[in-house]
């Protein structure tokens, strides 16, 4: 606000002058603070499409005259003959709303609407470097702000639908690139494993250690491969549940089985706690598998040798279905919960380094619980541990095992 008047002056640059006041003003006739209220009254009379009189001292207007309120009060009892001889002033709006021309039209509005609610009927002044330009009105400030909405929104759908081209020229592009990658990384992975059995011929220690080694790294791509290629698909919503009754307790016992000897040889206590009784469910066992593998081999990866990972299994008083790995190794950091769960985000961490991979393999996890309807929730505390909890929703146990048999047979389920 300056003076008695409520005015809005241009805080930062144009982003153009089609988004600003300046393509708002009507010229709209000014008079001085001397004229008489019936020279004004005439001039409204006289012309229908002078909407609101500027009141200017000089180049500066000091007032407004809103046509609807100015002609209601003159067409009362007695006031023409106690007005007309007076000067304007006494019936003006002497604290006017004035914005500078380059003010962007989405914040007059905010401004008129919190500041000075007259000017929606009135309308205001606009003013170039505090010289007076003209009067605008409210209804010519919403058709343009509506305008500008629906440009905004005409670019935004364009943006979107470019996105959701270049997701889907993506995952082709990755699929065709996989299918050119799993070719001769089959046969590295088929060759060097018939070596290794010296089905061609003795080996010496070195070759046999050489040739572990691309066995072993093919492995690592194929699955790297794999894991890009799944992650692009569940993210375009692409990606099929092959839906079948599945029995949790065995699954997460045979899952902990799989990785018990890896954690044997890092010197970490695989412990489960699958509880006494069965709990069936509706899901894909391959990528409930795939999931499980990749949380339980995280949490053997990140805890030192002599350090603890527990699975566990349990349900909500909801019925929700939790599936909870925890272990106490280095933890994650607050200030990377979030990056960890991006695609190819890596902790900060010196101590994670020596066991960093892509980052793709609890993004994947977590695109794969949620094509479940499920949620994957992160809990950690750096030096203390991670515990990460796997809530699949009540919908997908299976209380009627006949009924249910019956029903996902051939339970194909297209998420897309």
């Amino acid at each position: 606000m300056m003076g008695a008047a409520a005015e809005v002056t241009a805080t930062t640059s144009p982003d153009g002058e089609a988004l600003c006041a300046g393509v708002l003003v009507n010229e709209a006739p000014a008079v001085s603070p001397q004229t008489s209220c019936a020279d004004v009254h005439a001039m409204l009379n006289g012309d229908s499409t002078i909407l609101a009189v500027a009141v200017v001292r000089g180049e500066r207007p000091i007032g407004l005259v809103g046509r609807l309120e100015f002609l209601a009060n003159m067409a009362r009892p007695f006031w023409p003959e106690l007005f007309n001889r007076k000067p304007i002033t006494k019936l003006m709006d002497p604290a006017p709303l004035i914005v500078e021309w380059d003010r962007r039209i989405d914040q007059i509005g905010e401004v008129l609407l919190s500041c000075k609610p007259k000017a929606m009927i009135d309308g205001f002044i606009v003013t170039r470097d505090g010289a007076y330009d003209g009067v605008a009105t409210a209804t010519e400030l919403m058709r343009m702000t509506t305008t500008i909405a629906r440009q905004r929104f005409e670019r935004l759908s364009g943006a979107l639908h470019q996105v959701t081209e270049a997701n889907a020229a993506k995952a082709k592009f990755l699929a065709n690139v996989s299918h050119e990658l799993r070719t001769p990384l089959n046969a590295i992975i088929g060759f060097s494993d018939l070596l290794s059995r010296r089905l061609y011929g003795p080996l010496t220690n070195q070759q046999s250690e050489h040739v572990g080694y691309i066995n072993h790294s093919g492995q690592l791509l194929l699955s790297l491969v794999d894991d890009l290629l799944n992650l692009s698909v569940a993210e375009a919503q692409q990606m099929e549940l092959h839906e079948e009754i599945i029995e949790l307790r065995e699954l997460s016992a045979g899952c902990a089985k799989l990785v018990e000897p890896r954690a044997a040889n890092a010197g970490i206590a695989l412990k489960t706690d699958l509880g006494a009784h069965d709990l069936p469910l509706r899901g894909d066992a391959v990528k409930l598998k795939q999931i499980l593998l990749n949380l339980l081999t995280n949490a053997v990866k990140f805890t030192p040798a002599g350090g603890e990972v527990r699975l566990s299994l349990a349900t909500t008083v909801e019925g929700d279905i939790r599936i909870v790995i925890a272990d106490n190794g280095i933890g994650i950091r607050e200030e990377d919960m979030n990056v960890i769960l991006q695609p190819f985000g890596q902790a900060h961490d010196k101590r994670a380094h020596q066991h960093q991979g892509a980052g793709l393999g609890l993004p994947l996890s977590k695109a794969l619980i949620e094509l479940h309807g499920g949620a994957l929730l992160l809990r950690s505390r750096l030096n203390f541990g991670t515990e990460v909890e796997i809530r699949l929703p009540a919908e997908r146990r299976v209380t009627d095992r006949g009924a249910e048999t019956d029903a996902a047979a051939g339970g194909q389920k297209d998420i897309a």
